[in-house]
């Protein structure tokens, strides 16, 4: 990060976290990052109702995150912005990071 951010990017990227901080969202886009599908594949794969994937799809969609488009009686589901995905990657990675942190320490101290 360089610079001093204004109030309002550091609004814009504190909204874009804060979506992202849902366990269902993070759930759905993983899912999404293998390709485009209906909303009925994904509720199969999710402890969760259909109605409720899809609220959460649409909130996704508003974002910016995921696209969709009608095939037939269908509503396919995708990612639009990669970006989302390459930041939970990028999270993932920082908490693996700690856990070894936190392992080698263990291993010293029983040493």
């Amino acid at each position: 990060m360089t610079g001093t951010w204004t109030e309002s990017v550091v609004g814009l990227v504190t909204s874009r976290l804060a979506l992202l901080a849902d366990p269902t969202r993070v759930q759905l886009l993983t899912l999404l990052e293998q390709g485009e599908v209906p909303v009925q594949e994904l509720s199969d794969k999710m402890p969760t109702t259909p109605q409720n994937v899809s609220r959460h799809l649409c909130i996704l969609h508003r974002a910016g995150l995921v696209a969709r488009r009608r095939d037939g009686n269908c509503v396919l589901y995708s990612l639009a912005d990669y970006s989302a995905c390459r930041l939970l990657d990028q999270t993932l990675a920082s908490i693996r990071g700690q856990i070894d942190e936190l392992a080698d320490l263990v291993s010293l101290a029983a040493a």
